[in-house]
């Protein structure tokens, strides 16, 4: 979406497919907004489109200003034109930002491109832009043609201009200047992109989407999905099950009756599933700060936390487990509540098996807190254990595939630290690399 005020009702004037809007105050401009040299930019190709449609420069037209209307932007002028025989060519001036259309009728294509100098994300405008121009063939007009193809759309999202030096700016505070933004939404080789929802949370941006990779060629052709928060890679469809396995079951099968278990984080579901799988467990208790988060992946990622082929599950759904507990809250004051002081049921709430899966420690985001650098947080891991207790941290990304090494460095090093000097006597550091994290 694209901040300012909305457009008119389309529906109070009529289309006209050139319009230039009255004049507009620069000084009045210069108040409302206050621009920057940079901005955001996304490219669409569609291909198998209506010829009819791309050739009509009133229908044409009113997708733009139906489009600008749903972006919420002011509209300053516009103009179609169209070329003979064929083809049409649109553009759109608003506010902050223009929109530039451009049409092959005969080879069913259309090309748009879309920028803004505002700070409202514009991926959560591409199903609207794919409503509006996704137009299918029709037969005769007004009927579809069954036989045509669906129409394909490709497209990308790239930042322009300069931020650094231009005001202050933080890249570790912008998700689309993250992996997200790198990795995924500024390529075009992509055979299926499809952004599933991007949404800002209490505490952090959600992205997940779903995708084909051709270098992924293992996969076939059948679509992955890829969790982001702030911008970064959490787990994949096709990994997560790789990555979750190593992290739970390495400390669960050390610990030779656990019964009673906690998990910081896990926020998809998948380290609950894989605890679960495991028929000694009583009480598993999982301590998420972010509870958007979890109803987000319920509802986008149910394969991450799907309870219903687990002999001794009671529910589809592992957050319904009657074995699971879900606090949303802060794991940090949690611990410390729980067993920085001890009280008459410190003994009885002590865990078998403490398991951490929180955001890497390298990541520069402000939940992750004092998770990994805490000494008393740290402590009240170590006391809220039994005596043949077993603690498991995910530590990001190791220094080498073939040996991990425990001098990782920041956070994850005083994490380490503070484990020794806390009591934990036996450390083991191992990896795991087959969780598609590229």
């Amino acid at each position: 979406y694209l901040d300012v005020a909305a457009v008119s009702d389309p529906e109070e004037k009529d289309i006209d497919p050139s319009s230039d809007d009255e004049e507009v105050d620069e000084e009045d401009l210069a108040e409302e907004v206050r621009h920057q040299p940079s901005g955001q930019h996304v490219l669409v190709d569609i291909k198998d489109v209506d010829a009819n449609f791309l050739n009509s420069k009133e229908r044409l037209a009113q997708a733009m200003l139906d489009l600008i209307e749903e972006s919420k932007v002011t509209l300053l002028s516009y103009h179609c034109h169209s070329y003979v025989p064929f083809r049409v060519s649109c553009v759109g001036v608003a506010l902050e930002s223009h929109i530039s259309i451009h049409t092959w009728p005969h080879e069913g294509i259309i090309i748009l491109d879309l920028f803004t100098c505002g700070t409202k994300p514009l991926i959560p405008i591409l199903p609207t832009i794919e409503k509006l121009f996704a137009v299918r063939r029709e037969a005769i007009p007004g009927e579809i043609d069954e036989k045509a193809p669906e129409p394909r759309m490709i497209w990308s999202h790239k930042l322009r201009g300069f931020r650094d030096g231009f005001g202050p700016y933080n890249r570790y505070q912008n998700p689309l200047d993250q992996e997200l933004g790198s990795d995924v939404l500024s390529r075009r080789d992509l055979d299926l992109k499809v952004s599933l929802l991007s949404e800002e949370t209490d505490f952090q941006h959600v992205d997940i989407i779903e995708l084909i990779d051709p270098r992924a060629h293992y996969l076939g052709s059948t679509p992955d999905k890829i969790l982001f928060l702030d911008g970064v890679q959490q787990s994949t469809l096709y990994g997560e099950a790789e990555y979750h396995e190593a992290l739970v079951h390495p400390a669960m099968i050390t610990h030779p009756n656990p019964k009673r278990v906690a998990i910081i984080g896990g926020g998809e579901g998948a380290t609950l599933r894989e605890v679960l799988k495991h028929n000694t467990v009583d009480e598993v208790i999982m301590v998420e700060i972010d509870g958007e988060l979890v109803e987000i992946c319920k509802d986008f990622l149910p394969e991450w936390n799907n309870c219903s082929d687990i002999v001794g599950s009671d529910a589809e759904s592992c957050f319904d487990d009657s074995k699971a507990t879900v606090v949303y809250g802060d794991a940090f004051g949690w611990f410390i509540d729980k067993f920085g002081n001890k009280t008459e049921d410190y003994e009885k709430e002590k865990f078998d098996v403490i398991i951490m899966d929180a955001l890497d420690p390298d990541v520069f985001v402000e939940i992750v807190g004092s998770l990994y650098k805490d000494n008393v947080f740290v402590e009240s891991l170590f006391a809220g254990l039994t005596e043949e207790g077993v603690f498991v941290v995910q530590l990001g990304e190791a220094d080498s595939m073939d040996q991990p090494s425990l001098e990782t460095g920041g956070d994850a090093a005083q994490m380490m630290k503070g484990l020794s000097e806390a009591g934990f006597q036996s450390m083991l550091v191992y990896d795991e690399g087959h969780s598609h994290f590229y």
